[in-house]
């Protein structure tokens, strides 16, 4: 597998605009598959049920994982009203009752993981990541073609990015590096703004998710 556990790093010029800055990240190989009835059985009777209780009433300012989300967005200069944290999309979905998208065996506990925690999540195909990643503010005229959408604007916002740009977010993921079921190996990044969140014990429960619902290999988890 990729060594990327050596290769990813945080700016150290964001923290002097916004300190609360931690990516949890986890590695692993991965047989993907199509969405799995079982896994939303779950999603449907437990889980959503009780994250639509517990968000119930909130502002969305108010809601951990979104809450830091946000204020980091302002920090850097990006209107959250406009460019939607994508937990937040999630849980609007969830609140309205929606039905969360069906992907694959991925990107579904990817959205597992978002919604319970409040905090975006990306998974990414290590064969189309080259080099090293750093998380980074992106400059004016930087964007990518989303996933599902044309080119996104990602001025201010909050990237990763390897030796060939720009390749994801908190907001929308790119194209480029997006998981299908081709993909073999497998970087998943939760996108942490909140101190008080305890990122070494979600880290655990999702790559606990991960080997349950999406059968995956030799998962390795850390913080940056």
């Amino acid at each position: 597998m990729n060594d990327i556990k050596h290769k990813i790093e945080i700016d150290e010029s964001l923290y002097n605009i916004y300190p609360d800055i931690r990516l949890g990240c986890i590695s692993f190989a991965a047989d993907v598959k199509n969405s799995d009835p079982t896994f939303w059985t779950y999603m449907n009777d437990e889980v959503l049920p009780q994250v639509r209780e517990s968000i119930s009433g909130k502002e969305w300012g108010e809601i951990s994982g979104v809450k830091g989300s946000r204020a980091a967005y302002k920090a850097f200069g990006r209107n959250p009203g406009r460019y939607r944290v994508s937990s937040e999309a999630l849980l609007r979905r969830v609140k309205r009752g929606d039905e969360l998208y069906h992907i694959n065996s991925i990107v579904d506990v990817n959205n597992l993981i978002s919604v319970k925690s409040g905090l975006s999540v990306g998974s990414y195909d290590l064969k189309n990541i080259h080099g090293s990643v750093i998380f980074r503010k992106a400059k004016a005229g930087e964007g990518y073609t989303g996933i599902g959408k044309s080119f996104i604007d990602m001025e201010n916002m909050l990237v990763l990015a390897d030796e060939d740009g720009i390749f994801g977010s908190s907001m929308s993921d790119s194209t480029r590096a997006m998981v299908t079921e081709k993909a073999k190996d497998i970087l998943t990044v939760i996108y942490c703004f909140e101190n008080d969140i305890d990122l070494a014990l979600l880290l655990k429960q999702s790559k606990d998710a991960f080997e349950r619902f999406a059968n995956v290999k030799n998962a390795e988890y850390w913080i940056v």
